[in-house]
């Protein structure tokens, strides 16, 4: 359980499961908490072992682990600016046994990241929510986490570029409606990019979208390549899980990113 400093009681937390419980974690009872779109993130980094890869804004450390538990031999970094969820990331770390090749680090992703180009992979589930349009929650790490605020995700992208060694990988999922202001500020500094969009059931509109790009050089970087690969649908018309959200949720599979 996390410990607050001066002698408060500790928040509400719960002990959860991902990956049909391969991985366990705590998290606050109350506001954000891991979901699926944590999962299919970390499904979606194209890792090997032996790789760096850095999560920006971890949370409790979900994607970190769900990716650990899938490529052995991965190095992660996460970054956490809410110093409690850092705390409990770092107690998910070692509960998984994997403060090896996992760590976690307070700060904030606009900051200083530390080791500048050096990460194979970076990938971030930022928030996404337009605070204008959006019901705000009075709780305040679900609020950090969901509502976006002016010019934040054109800083997280400017992060993972200083972190990114050159061809090397950004995994960012988002909202569908906002893919094309994505690609606008991949533009610069990336010069490949996959793009899968999520539907909740076959026939239906996508709710979300991953982007998985590869940083470029300042040549090629004015012609992003953009590669639009198959709808992704996550359930069937009955509302349970298809055979290929089943095999990533509960089977630790990696997302393919399948040609159309």
């Amino acid at each position: 359980m996390l410990k607050k400093p001066g002698g408060t009681a500790p928040p509400a937390t719960t002990l959860d499961g991902l990956l049909d419980r391969r991985v366990t974690l705590e998290q606050p009872k109350t506001g954000y908490r891991v979901a699926v779109d944590t999962v299919l993130l970390a499904a979606a980094v194209p890792a090997t072992a032996g790789e760096k890869a850095l999560d920006l804004g971890c949370g409790v450390g979900g994607a970190m682990l769900c990716l650990a538990a899938r490529v052995p031999g991965i190095s992660i970094t996460g970054i956490e600016i809410d110093e409690e969820l850092a705390q409990l990331c770092a107690g998910n770390i070692a509960r998984n046994k994997f403060t090896e090749r996992l760590t976690v680090v307070s700060t904030d992703v606009a900051q200083d990241i530390g080791e500048n180009y050096s990460f194979d992979h970076v990938f971030v589930n930022p928030p996404y929510h337009d605070e204008a349009r959006h019901d705000v929650s009075s709780h305040k790490q679900k609020r950090a986490a969901n509502i976006e605020k002016t010019g934040e995700l054109k800083r997280w992208i400017g992060s993972a570029v200083t972190a990114l060694k050159p061809s090397g990988t950004l995994t960012l999922i988002h909202r569908a409606d906002r893919c094309d202001d994505i690609l606008a500020l991949l533009q610069k500094d990336f010069g490949t990019v996959e793009i899968l969009p999520i539907l909740p059931k076959e026939g239906t509109a996508p709710k979300r979208v991953i982007l998985r790009a590869q940083k470029g050089t300042p040549g090629d970087a004015k012609n992003l390549t953009k590669c639009y690969r198959k709808n992704f649908v996550l359930h069937q018309a009955d509302g349970a899980y298809t055979e290929a959200a089943e095999a990533i949720l509960r089977h630790r599979k990696a997302l393919y990113f399948a040609a159309e």
